[in-house]
């Protein structure tokens, strides 16, 4: 017989105080990321939490494999929206946004069936735009080879990239370099980079909902500054110049598909506009980290370095580029991207509303209204899941039992996340981040800067909602002569 949830207690967790709630836990001397304070009040309180951060309403936690089930599957259709930050509303952005509108609504179905007919496996953009991914690995293999002796920030070389394997995806065009202000304006890749780190910045705004109004940090005005350009040069540059050119301009890529839409008037030129903004912004962020944050543990574990390294000699033998097709032959360097998001995922807090009556995890109730945080950088140090869960085995994802990208059946491991807000790009990133990892580590022997030995690699991460390395990781690569 099914428990009324009425009849349930809420989770447990910590006692708030008057007006700030648990918000000391999160700021202050007090306070760690967010996703380590999580972790921690779980080893106190259990897998399922409850808190409030100051007067935003209520949260839960879940850190376990099952409550992650429970939320991401067994209650997929109640925990169908997404909790808005105060920066996502300006320009009205949120309103319009694959990442922020409720799976409830018609744009975010159809332009989730954009994404999914486009970038997922076996369907024909993504399949075709793999000389655009393999042209760009190629190009930053060379620079970074042109930099040998030189020290090298290795997610700004790997951004570079990455924006370009995006725009060639989208608008079969380079992005890198252009300028987005005139002449002598902002560099392209300066403008994301500055808008996600206010985007992803915890905010007080957030946490006090009557303060976004006066937005003490400033962050909704400079990210409103920064969408306002992001929109006027995606518009004006991509969307205006291919409708200019009338019949001729089809090539095959998603903005043609977008537009096509637009033709029937499913889409306004705002929404088109968003639409691309959401893709730029998810993607660059997630696949850059991921590739800072191996190159960083390879050099704490110099053992798995030299492994991997060994693994592309062997296999591509005197192949100067690594390409996409090659890396069927690379299990190794697989296994460490796997690694790598289970120790490091680039959101390590996946975030749910509750927008349906009835809902439990647990046990326990859990209202309408409620943010649900399934923290997957504690479920991928669950003891109970991973033997020796905070070493860097890349070994363990070896084997025809080794979970994939996708996940594994039990949970402990869900880089992606699961359910109808699962990572639409999840096929998209699983073949550019090993690409490009792959492609930095062939014929190049990286060295750490200034004399530092494996040991002085410093794997904090900054205090944000994503899992960035707290010191961008700086290497000298260095190319052997011929």
């Amino acid at each position: 017989m099914t428990v009324p949830t009425a009849s349930l207690p809420l989770p447990p967790g910590p006692v708030g105080l008057p007006l700030v709630g648990s918000a000391l836990h999160f700021i202050g001397p007090f306070g760690r990321s967010p996703h380590a304070v999580l972790t921690r009040l779980a080893g106190t309180y259990g897998p399922i939490v409850s808190f409030r951060p100051g007067t935003a309403g209520d949260f839960v936690a879940v850190s376990s494999p099952a409550a992650a089930r429970e939320a991401l599957v067994d209650n997929d259709a109640a925990l169908a929206a997404r909790f808005v930050p105060d920066v996502a509303r300006a320009r009205a952005h949120s309103s319009e946004s694959l990442l922020f509108l409720p799976s409830s609504s018609d744009l975010w179905r159809q332009h989730r069936a954009a994404v999914g007919a486009h970038l997922s496996a076996g369907r024909g953009l993504l399949d075709g735009a793999r000389r655009v991914r393999d042209r760009h690995a190629r190009g930053l293999a060379a620079r970074v080879r042109a930099r040998s002796g030189a020290p090298v920030k290795v997610g700004e070389a790997v951004l570079g990239a990455v924006l370009d394997v995006v725009s060639g995806t989208l608008f079969s065009e380079d992005v890198v370099g252009a300028r987005v202000r005139g002449d002598h304006g902002q560099p392209f890749e300066d403008l994301v980079a500055a808008v996600l780190a206010d985007w992803t910045r915890p905010n007080v705004s957030d946490a006090f909902p009557f303060l976004a109004p006066l937005d003490l940090l400033g962050a909704r005005r400079r990210v409103s500054r920064g969408l306002t350009t992001l929109y006027e040069f995606l518009d004006d540059e991509f969307i205006e110049r291919r409708l200019a050119g009338g019949v001729n301009r089809s090539r095959g890529d998603l903005l043609d598909a977008v537009l096509a839409r637009h033709a029937k008037a499913e889409l306004t030129r705002s929404e088109m506009t968003k639409f691309f903004t959401d893709i730029f912004l998810a993607t660059s962020n997630t696949s850059r980290i991921t590739v800072e944050w191996a190159m960083a543990l390879l050099f704490k574990h110099r053992d798995k370095m030299e492994k991997v390294q060994a693994e592309l000699a062997a296999s591509l033998g005197s192949k100067d580029f690594v390409e996409e097709l090659d890396l069927d032959e690379l299990p190794y360097l697989r296994a460490v991207v796997k690694e790598t998001l289970r120790l490091q995922p680039p959101a390590p807090l996946l975030p749910r509303m509750v927008v349906a009556d009835g809902v439990s995890l647990g046990g326990f109730s859990v209202p309408m209204g409620t943010c649900v945080l399934v923290n997957l950088w504690a479920i991928g140090r669950d003891p109970t899941a991973w033997p020796r869960p905070e070493e860097f085995v890349p070994e363990r994802f070896l084997g025809d039992e080794a979970a994939d990208f996708r996940g594994s059946m039990d949970f402990a491991y869900r880089p992606f996340g699961a359910g109808r807000r699962m990572c639409p790009g999840l096929d998209f990133a699983t073949r550019l981040v090993p690409l490009l990892l792959a492609s930095i580590l062939h014929k190049v022997e990286w060295r750490l800067p200034d004399g530092m030995a494996p040991e002085d690699v410093d794997l904090k991460d900054r205090y944000s909602m994503v899992l960035e390395l707290a010191e961008p990781l700086r290497a000298v690569p260095v190319v052997s002569t011929p």
